[in-house]
């Protein structure tokens, strides 16, 4: 994986389910590929580090392990930092958590 591949970048949607360390939003990606396993280590609005790793991708209701660059997905981050994620609008924005991608699948 080059290291443009290795970059992660997901616009937070819509918050479904957040608890103090795991939440489940609605993500657009806005890079290519990412996989599960992806940490992240930023939000747009903020200068302070977060710690958040994906630990699931539902993608047309199908649980997969990758989510390819542009599309949208339901996705779990698990983390102490899960707190800080905020859905977005037109009006106030989007926000963005950028990371570094997870391990590739291995072929099976």
């Amino acid at each position: 994986m080059s290291d443009a591949e290795s970059f992660a970048e997901l616009q937070i949607a819509e918050i479904l389910n957040s608890q103090w360390t795991e939440a489940t939003a609605t993500v657009r990606n806005l890079r290519g590929t990412v996989f599960r396993g992806a940490r992240f280590h930023r939000t747009s609005d903020s200068a302070d580090p977060i710690d958040l790793e994906l630990t699931q991708i539902v993608w047309y209701e199908q649980t997969v392990d990758e989510l390819p660059g542009g599309h949208t997905a339901v996705v779990t981050l698990s983390g102490s930092d899960a707190r800080v994620l905020r859905s977005g609008t037109v009006a106030d924005g989007w926000q963005r958590i950028e990371g570094l991608n997870g391990p590739s699948p291995s072929p099976t």
